[in-house]
Formats: C-alpha cells, sequence, structure tokens
C-alpha cells in the first residue's frame, strides 16, 4: 500500500491533478484548490423523503447544495468522463455517514441503475462508480439491488408535477439480493427525491428490511 502511494504520488508529479471543483492544477496528493475550500460550504446534512404511498421517512445525506463549482464538477462527473472524481465524492459521503447516519446498520450498498442503454453509450453509472468506493470504504458488500427496466425523460427536463409519474413502475429490484437487507441506496443529486423515493419503495416491497440514502448534492432541502 505504501508503495502504491508513492508511485501515485510520482505520477501526480508529471501529471498534475486539478481541482475537483474549478479544474485548476493543485499540488500533488490534494483534490481541492484553495479558492473552493473557502468559497464552497458543504451542506453535510441529513433530509427526509416521505414515500408518497406509504407515508413513510427515508433519510437521505447529502453533502452539497447543487450550485456553481459543485455543479460544475458533477456536470464533468456524470457526461465528461471525470471518473476518477467519484473517489473524493466516495471519500466525502463516507465521512458523512459515519458521522450522521448508523452506518453499522447497514448490510448492504446499492446505486440509482440507469438504463441498459444510457450506460451503453455513457460508459457507466456514475452513481454506481460512488457506491462500489462507498462500499470499500465502509467494509460492506455492493450489490446491483436494482435494475431499469426502460429509460425515460431525464427528470431535470420536467415540471415538478410530471416528475413523480415519470418514475413509476420503471425500476426492478432483485428478492435474492434485497430481501431482508438493510440498504443504503447512493445517487448523485436529489432534486424532488422522487426517483430515490421510488427506489426505496420498490426496494422495501420486494423485501428489504430498511433503506436509507446518500447524494453528492441536493437542489431542494428539506431536513429531518
Amino acid at each position: 500500500m505504501k508503495f502504491k502511494k508513492i508511485i501515485l504520488f510520482c505520477l501526480e508529479l508529471i501529471f498534475p491533478p486539478h481541482c475537483i471543483f474549478c479544474d485548476k492544477i493543485v499540488a500533488p496528493g490534494t483534490k481541492i484548490c484553495q479558492g473552493c475550500v473557502c468559497a464552497i460550504k458543504p451542506v453535510s446534512a441529513v433530509r427526509c423523503m416521505n414515500l408518497p404511498d406509504s407515508g413513510q421517512n427515508i433519510p437521505c445525506a447529502v453533502l452539497y447544495s447543487y450550485e456553481d463549482q459543485v455543479r460544475d464538477s458533477i456536470i464533468r462527473f456524470k457526461f465528461y468522463g471525470e471518473k476518477s472524481n467519484a473517489e473524493f465524492y466516495a471519500d466525502q459521503l463516507s465521512e458523512l455517514i459515519g458521522n450522521r447516519m448508523n452506518a453499522s446498520s447497514f448490510d448492504v450498498v446499492t446505486a440509482v441503475p440507469i438504463s441498459h442503454e444510457r450506460k451503453k453509450g455513457r460508459g457507466y453509472n456514475q452513481s454506481e462508480l460512488i457506491a462500489r468506493k462507498i462500499a470499500e470504504k465502509l467494509n460492506l458488500p455492493y450489490r446491483e439491488c436494482l435494475e431499469k427496466i426502460r429509460d425515460n425523460p431525464e427528470q431535470h427536463l420536467l415540471p415538478r408535477t410530471e416528475r413523480m409519474k415519470n418514475v413509476k413502475g420503471i425500476y426492478r429490484a432483485d428478492k435474492d439480493l434485497a430481501a431482508g437487507e438493510s440498504v443504503l441506496l447512493i445517487d448523485d443529486i436529489v432534486t424532488t427525491g422522487f426517483t430515490l423515493c421510488e427506489c426505496a419503495r420498490v426496494l422495501l416491497e420486494n423485501g428489504a428490511k430498511a433503506v436509507s440514502c446518500a447524494a453528492i448534492a441536493q437542489v431542494e432541502r428539506t431536513p429531518c
């Protein structure tokens, strides 16, 4: 492990790392420039999402508000192949989960899935990249408990009144992977929360013991 760190440090001397948020070159071994450290204040909160059908509250830990440099960072990560950002997001989320949630109560980590077509076109599911790394850091198994069975319009393109209907019935849970488990569900951005709520509903209806969520950023905030 020490040798690996030395190799990575040497590589960063040759290929300097860039700030996760503003893309400026930063010193080897760092992820954020000093300007962004001062400018970006984490929300680091747990919000409540209410499942429309059952009224059950689902906790969701979120790191940042989805604005300015944070928004730019996630867009580059999600659409422009900056997959290495997942390590930083997972580090920060794992720390938040450890501080604000009972991490020892979780049995398995999973991610909000994207359709096979979208994953093929993009090359990866950004939420899965983060979820797999969080699973490693929390010493938990990662399982693909959910599948998106059909494509649908992206949530951010729709008015709020259409978003709940847009995600209804598009996810399927694997009972063999979810039943009896306390599931930590990972996504990249929380807007209205309808996507996470629908995924949580499907997991619970297929036997999951409990579902908690975590995401990099939020558009709307309803704290617990």
